[in-house]
């Protein structure tokens, strides 16, 4: 039977004190271990979390969650929820911060609904103090979700802070695998890169979305396909009220430098508080991360094959963006690997302008309708105009995994190709998450240049090496053309 307070019973094997706290009963539990409803001496209430003894007996854990409590303990603010006391060094080792009596976003917004305009305003500068403290302290969250914010009477109020990168940094959770919430996971957070303060930037563009809206930026699915919508799609923001839209897409954008600071943040958003009809600049258009930074993620999280079939735009259908129809679909049978040796050169003249009768190989590419990612950009000296042998399957892939930090998603074929000279065009399919192209330039021991990108066809977009190349590889890539 539940405590009246809204505390689960404490278990007969559970402390009845840990540290000078008296134990009431079972708040919650997770990966990190359990929190209980404490009482001090004086009556105060506390919230006490137990860290897991298996995590405790690990050296990198234990050494990096000392560092990260004494950190914790500078952190005062408004809106953080402060650390009171804490012992490291006994077994398990445990810290107590100040109760805070309210629901969690989530179980708000589940419960009552999006906040209305005026208190999303309120809340969205709460957070923003809050982030702002933090960093001021050294800290950085990288979890920062719905279940990690209270609504007290006093206003919103973080918690958690900070204790995610003790785990993060001990090499408890493996090879490639994440610490966070699917679908709240900054984009450099899910490219392997070092989480800082723009990460958490980015999770008060996603707490802002699902504040005003009831559901989550990148909607919802397995955790491959929301990496995918993270790294590659935009957030769903439809329903944001237009007062505060711009802000919050420009915390989510993909690109960390695009992001405001912390402090623009907070100010930004505590001008349209008190009323300021025109926020501050927002920043110019920023980059997007191109499809397959996103496909070597994916080929990391993924647990299970998935299929996706390929709207009109060109997106894989189940990673789309929330709220997105999809009008038509296509398909394609990609060609399996060849060998490693070289194939027969196709092109008609050592010249980087080639003749009208060039023709693809036989594994043609479906036709493609651009898409809006925009495409990756490597840069090398102009390559020469001798003529190489046209590559073989094997090695085209190798070229794309190299330039896609090292790794392709399994199904990953060549689906068709294109030799002009030294210049090559290629179709690569994957099944599981869609294709990409490559447009390269080679000599006869190695590539020169290379590109890849799925947006190739825009105008906007078009990598510059294809707006050099010979017009057969042109059309290989872009049959219907630059629009």
């Amino acid at each position: 039977m539940s405590d009246p307070r809204g505390f689960g019973p404490r278990a007969m094997d559970e402390p009845e004190v840990i540290g000078p706290y008296r134990v009431e009963g079972r708040m919650g539990a997770g990966g990190m271990g359990v929190v209980y409803a404490g009482v001090a001496a004086d009556g105060a209430r506390v919230a006490v979390k137990v860290i897991h003894p298996g995590l405790a007996a690990d050296p990198q854990f234990h050494a990096r969650f000392v560092r990260e409590v004494d950190l914790l303990s500078r952190v005062r603010g408004r809106c953080t929820v402060s650390v009171l006391a804490a012992d490291t060094a006994t077994m398990p080792p445990w810290l107590a911060t100040e109760f805070v009596p309210g629901p969690t976003l989530s179980t708000h917004v589940q419960g009552n609904g999006p906040l209305p305009p005026d208190e999303l305003l309120s809340f969205g500068a709460d957070i923003a103090e809050a982030l702002t403290d933090i960093h001021r302290a050294g800290v950085v969250h990288r979890d920062l979700k719905p279940g990690n914010v209270i609504l007290s009477a006093s206003g919103a109020k973080v918690l958690d802070f900070g204790i995610a990168r003790a785990l993060d940094e001990s090499g408890l959770t493996g090879t490639g695998a994440l610490i966070g919430t699917p679908g709240w996971i900054s984009p450099e957070q899910y490219r392997g890169d070092q989480a800082d303060a723009a990460a958490d930037v980015f999770a008060w563009g996603a707490l802002m979305v699902y504040a005003s809206t009831g559901r989550p930026p990148f909607g919802t699915g397995a955790p491959d396909v929301l990496a995918y919508r993270v790294m590659s799609v935009d957030a769903d923001l439809s329903g944001v009220p237009p007062r505060v839209r711009d802000l919050v897409r420009s915390a989510l954008a993909k690109d960390r430098k695009a992001r405001p600071a912390t402090h623009e943040l907070l100010a930004r958003v505590t001008a349209l508080r008190r009323g300021a009809t025109t926020p501050m600049p927002v920043p110019g258009r920023r980059p997007v991360v191109p499809l397959w930074s996103a496909v070597a993620v994916v080929a990391a999280v993924s647990a299970v094959g998935v299929a996706f079939t390929v709207n009109a735009a060109g997106t894989p259908e189940a990673l789309r963006s929330p709220g997105v129809s999809s009008s038509s679909t296509r398909s394609g049978s990609p060609e399996p690997g060849g060998s490693e040796s070289p194939e027969p050169d196709e092109s008609e003249s050592p010249e980087e302008t080639a003749t009208a009768d060039e023709t693809a190989e036989e594994s043609p590419t479906p036709s493609r309708t651009p898409v809006k990612t925009p495409t990756a950009r490597k840069t090398s000296p102009r390559p020469s105009a001798t003529t190489a042998p046209c590559p073989s399957d094997s090695a085209i892939l190798q070229q794309v995994a190299a330039m896609n930090g090292g790794s392709l998603p399994q199904d990953a074929a060549v689906g068709g190709r294109k030799c002009a000279g030294s210049w090559l065009a290629a179709e690569i399919e994957s099944p599981s998450v869609g294709g990409i192209s490559l447009i390269a330039t080679r000599n006869r021991a190695r590539f020169v240049d290379a590109e890849i990108g799925s947006n190739f066809c825009s105008l906007s977009d078009r990598p510059a090496l294809l707006a050099r190349a010979p017009g057969s590889i042109k059309t290989f890539l872009c049959p219907q053309g630059f629009s």
